[in-house]
């Protein structure tokens, strides 16, 4: 017997019927009708499984050619992933075993106008000033008007001179080479109220005998 192969299209899906061809041709209005059960039966449902089954295999296959794209993409993103880092500048002091900050600072300058030479050191309120070869030791700065500024060395008594000045400058540096600790006193405009301090003397010869080296350069 033979078959004649159909294509029927319905909702967008295609359907393939396989129909016995007769010895005797069909006529018009017969094959019309047979097509029209066809039509109507595969409308009702008829073929539903079968064209459910072809579907799912239709989605099995898309799935199966889709993972290993899928999992080539995660593989390739996994390896082209970048990570976010934070950096932190780690700013590092460099000390030298032997450094010591400064107790007393040291100036020493020549005046062009008239070649005067000029050196001073202090420390905190305590100033010892060496000035065209005269010493001066005076206690704090912009002093009271007429007011009167104090130095004690140690457990000695205290020495008084006015507006920080202190008298016989040679002798007070002496008893600052061999003092331990130097106690000041003195009034610092626009205040009338006393102001104290202390100065340790450790690194005072240290630092007078760097100003006298500094002074015999000018």
């Amino acid at each position: 017997m033979k078959f004649k192969v159909l294509k029927l299209s319905i909702l967008s899906c295609s359907y393939f019927l396989t129909l016995p061809v007769s010895a005797e041709p069909l006529d018009t209005q017969t094959a019309t009708e047979r097509l029209e059960q066809l039509s109507h039966a595969v409308a009702q449902g008829s073929y539903s499984l079968k064209s459910n089954e072809v579907d799912s295999d239709k989605s099995d296959s898309n799935q199966q050619n889709a993972a290993p794209l899928l999992t080539s993409r995660k593989e390739s993103a996994r390896k082209y992933e970048i990570k976010p880092s934070t950096y932190y500048y780690e700013k590092k002091t460099t000390y030298h075993s032997d450094f010591k900050p400064p107790t007393w600072f040291v100036n020493c300058h020549k005046k062009k106008f008239d070649n005067m030479k000029v050196c001073s050191m202090s420390s905190k309120d305590l100033w010892v000033f060496l000035i065209n070869g005269k010493y001066s030791v005076s206690v704090g700065s912009d002093n009271y008007p007429r007011s009167r500024g104090g130095l004690k060395i140690d457990n000695g008594p205290a020495i008084y001179g006015y507006e920080g000045e202190l008298p016989k400058p040679l002798s007070v540096i002496e008893r600052l080479k061999k003092g331990k600790v130097a106690y000041t006193r003195y009034q610092e405009w626009p205040n009338q109220y006393n102001t104290d301090g202390e100065v340790n003397l450790k690194d005072f010869n240290q630092y007078f005998n760097q100003m006298l080296s500094e002074y015999k350069k000018l």
